[in-house]
C-alpha cells in the first residue's frame, strides 16, 4: 500500500512538472515567437562589407592632407565602426589614390589616410577624401534594408540614387540617415568594387550610380543596392 501511494505521489509530481514545464514553453513561444519575426525583418546578418560615406576633413594647403582616422571619429561620432575593414582613398576628382603618383605617408585602416608636401618632388599633395569599409557578423548596431533595384543600365547607366528609391517609395523602410550601403551585381551579387568598373557615386548619402560613359570597354553592369542604419532608428 505504501508502494503505490508513493508511486501515485510521484506520479502528481510528475503531472505538476509537465504542467509547469509546457506552460514555460508557451509563455516563450509566444512572447519571443513575435520578436523574432520582427527582427528578422528589420535585422539580418550580413557577411559582406559596408562602406560609409565619403569624409574630406582637410585640404593639402598646410603641410598636406590629413585625413587622419583620430580626427574624422572626432568630428564625425558614430559614422566608423571601431574596426574598419579596409580603407579607400581618392581624389575629389575621383582618380585613385594608388594612381596619383605620390608618395602616400599613412594609408591604412588604423591611421587612416596623410599625403605630406615635403615627401612629393614637386611639394603639393592633391585633394583626397576617404572611406572605410566594415563588415558586420550580427545585428547588434546595424540594420540593413532589403535589396532595391530600381534601374537597368539600358540607358546612361545603373541610377540607384537614394533620392528616386525615396521618392518611389520603394524606400519606405530606408531610415532618415543610412550610414553604410552595400551594392552587388543582380545577376551573381558580386561586389561592386570587385567588378573593376567606375562609380559616380557609392555613398550612403547618396546611394549608387554606375554611369555607362565612365567605364572603358562595357556599359555599366546591373546593380542592386541596400542601406545600413543605426537599429534604433529602423526600429
Amino acid at each position: 500500500m505504501l508502494k503505490a501511494h508513493a508511486s501515485v505521489h510521484l506520479n502528481s509530481v510528475d503531472g505538476l512538472f509537465f504542467s509547469f514545464y509546457n506552460t514555460i514553453l508557451a509563455l516563450l513561444f509566444k512572447t519571443c515567437l513575435p520578436l523574432f519575426m520582427f527582427l528578422s525583418e528589420q535585422c539580418f546578418f550580413f557577411p559582406s562589407e559596408g562602406w560609409t560615406e565619403w569624409f574630406d576633413r582637410d585640404n593639402p594647403s598646410g603641410s598636406g592632407d590629413w585625413e587622419t582616422l583620430s580626427s574624422l571619429r572626432r568630428e564625425n561620432p558614430g559614422k566608423i565602426c571601431p574596426n574598419p575593414k579596409s580603407i579607400e582613398a581618392r581624389t575629389l576628382s575621383g582618380r585613385n589614390a594608388e594612381d596619383t603618383g605620390e608618395k602616400i605617408y599613412k594609408y591604412d585602416t588604423t591611421s587612416g589616410f596623410v599625403c605630406r608636401m615635403k615627401d612629393q618632388r614637386d611639394r603639393k599633395c592633391h585633394d583626397y577624401k576617404v572611406r572605410f569599409s566594415c563588415s558586420f557578423d550580427t545585428c547588434e548596431n546595424v540594420c540593413w534594408t532589403k535589396w532595391y533595384n530600381r534601374d537597368h543600365p539600358s540607358g546612361s547607366g545603373d541610377w540607384e540614387h537614394l533620392s528616386a528609391l525615396r521618392k518611389e517609395k520603394h524606400g519606405g523602410d530606408l531610415c532618415a540617415d543610412p550610414v553604410y550601403v552595400e551594392a552587388v551585381t543582380v545577376e551573381d551579387e558580386i561586389p561592386a568594387l570587385k567588378t573593376g568598373q567606375k562609380f559616380h557615386y557609392y555613398s550612403p548619402g547618396k546611394g549608387f550610380v554606375c554611369r555607362n560613359k565612365d567605364q572603358r570597354f562595357d556599359k555599366c553592369r546591373n546593380y542592386k543596392v541596400c542601406f545600413g542604419c543605426s537599429c534604433r532608428s529602423v526600429a
